[in-house]
């Protein structure tokens, strides 16, 4: 009976995280997270193939709207347009973004974070190894 109910409550404890961050005018702050489009992100949650997030071409953003994927919680944030420009998601796109913000409202199933604080490392790009062998 004791490792029935240790497992509920491991079990729950894993599933808990996730929904975390998804009440609206609940305070988040998000650490490397990956810059999507919306279209990818829903395409990701229903097959669990994360490859599409980082083969997702920034066109498609433009199309659907930006979407943040948080790694540590699994979790997609609709972003809203207030305090970021678009220009930058655009150049910041594959690559990732260290955010605080605040979540305003519910789309769908994403939550909609309103950016307040944010730092954009862009998608590193490919090259020629240089280092010594």
């Amino acid at each position: 009976m004791r490792k029935v109910m240790l497992s509920v409550i491991l079990s729950l404890g894993l599933i808990i995280p996730s929904f975390a961050a998804e009440n609206v005018g609940e305070e988040v702050e998000l650490s490397s997270a990956v810059i999507a489009a919306k279209s990818c992100a829903e395409k990701t949650k229903a097959t669990g193939s994360f490859e599409l997030l980082s083969s997702c071409p920034p066109v498609e953003a433009a199309q659907t709207g930006y979407v943040i994927y948080e790694v540590t919680e699994n979790t997609f944030y609709a972003i809203a347009p207030k305090n970021i420009y678009y220009f930058e998601l655009d150049e910041g796109f594959g690559g990732s973004i260290d955010a605080k913000g605040k979540i305003v409202k519910k789309e769908g199933d994403l939550p909609v974070l309103e950016i307040q604080e944010y730092k954009i490392s862009p998608k590193p790009k490919a090259g020629f190894f240089k280092g010594c062998l």
